[in-house]
């Protein structure tokens, strides 16, 4: 794509905006350094730090600021040390909260060639009072402040109770069975009444405990149920036999960077290890029906299976996917985001006859009562459908 911009659209800057981890943007950046492929500063995303990376470094640990260096030594009051030269990568913290003011110096060499030098200013604690700050953003405070002030009174009404503790955290989530990826995945299964659901760690975001609001404490929000899921994924369904299954969840452990691969399930049972090497974790795998006995997943067989359309069209590692049969397409399906606030009542403005159908079966094994405010709850619990022994190394 660099060549391309550079060669048949004549750009003299290519800029990369990436969201990838920080050994994988410095990858990029080494194969990128030179000729028509160059790219000349990456701005990344995914590591939720803030971070620069020279031309030469090999410091993939994205919490170290700069290579080098102690953050503690670069850093004052939030303000980290300037820094100029050759730098290639530059992220910018997470959630409002790390700024980066970047400046390219380009000149042209002896030999006529371009040369760049990046400037860069970095907060690690925006201070929003910081006379520089407030220069760079005039009237954004302002601006996300009215926003702020409309989605909040439109996300404050209460949807439902807890009996427990909601295990959203990003670094559990992304690792093991949680009691909230258990109570998504099945609700997606019922919804669309399939063999077996998978939902991609990556679409929980909440990152926190939610709950619990019973006895005593407060509902959850609308706003609560959006930072769960609050991308709107399309869930799809297919028909994918048995070894590519059985593949996919060879992928959903194949990391253990904990990134969003990582796979909450329904209709299923694993017995994994992290003993052994990627593509021989999986130890047993089961089709799990209510009221049956556990039976080996068949890899000859074809199963229904519902999930979310990032990972159905092959991202975080799921390449087999795309190829299956979709039987329920982006166009008729539901999103993670409208399935979790209609089961818990929030009406959709239409709703076909289907996905009532479907709401319903969710609601039935998601919703364990009615709180004295009129309020469902819920109970989700981990009941050891992904489990991880110690095996010994093959």
């Amino acid at each position: 794509m660099a060549s391309h911009l550079r060669v048949r659209e004549n750009c003299d800057l290519v800029i990369a905006l990436t969201h990838m981890r920080l050994a994988e943007d410095m990858e990029v950046a080494e194969a990128t350094k030179t000729g028509k492929s160059r790219v000349d500063l990456l701005l990344g995303g995914h590591d939720h730090e803030v971070v620069r990376r020279f031309n030469g470094d090999t410091d993939t640990d994205p919490a170290n600021v700069e290579q080098g260096h102690d953050n503690i030594d670069i850093t004052v009051e939030g303000l980290i040390r300037d820094a100029q030269g050759d730098i290639r990568i530059i992220k910018s913290g997470t959630d409002w909260t790390g700024l980066s003011l970047v400046r390219m110096i380009i000149g042209k060499d002896e030999k006529g060639s371009t040369n760049i030098s990046t400037v860069v200013s970095q907060w690690s604690n925006i201070d929003t009072e910081n006379p520089l700050v407030s220069t760079i953003t005039p009237g954004i405070n302002q601006l996300l402040d009215s926003i702020h002030n409309r989605v909040d009174d439109l996300v404050q009404e209460p949807v439902l109770h807890s009996y427990t503790l909601l295990d959203g955290r990003g670094s559990v989530v992304r690792s093991q069975e949680t009691n909230l990826g258990n109570m998504l995945a099945t609700a997606v299964q019922a919804f669309y009444n399939t063999d077996i659901a998978l939902f991609n760690s990556g679409s929980i975001r909440c990152n926190q405990l939610l709950g619990p609001s019973i006895p005593g404490g407060s509902p959850l929000l609308i706003k609560d149920i959006i930072n769960i899921c609050p991308f709107e994924n399309s869930l799809l369904v297919k028909r994918i036999k048995g070894s590519v299954i059985i593949h996919s969840m060879e992928n959903s452990i194949g990391d253990m960077h904990m990134d969003g691969r990582f796979l909450q399930v329904a209709g299923l049972r694993m017995v994994a290890t992290w003993q052994r090497k990627p593509e021989h974790r999986v130890l047993e795998i089961f089709l799990d029906r209510p009221g049956a006995a556990p039976q080996k997943l068949d890899p000859s067989r074809v199963y229904t299976v519902a999930l979310p359309k990032f990972i159905g069209d092959g991202f975080d590692g799921y390449t087999s996917f795309p190829a299956e049969e979709t039987i329920v397409d982006e166009e008729t399906a539901i999103t993670d985001t409208g399935l979790m606030l209609q089961i818990f009542g929030q009406k959709a403005e239409e709703r076909c006859d289907d996905h009532e159908l479907g709401i319903q079966r969710a609601q039935a094994v998601t919703i364990v009562g009615t709180a004295s405010d009129g309020l469902p709850i819920v109970n989700p619990v981990v009941d050891g459908r992904i489990r991880f022994i110690e095996c010994p190394a093959l």
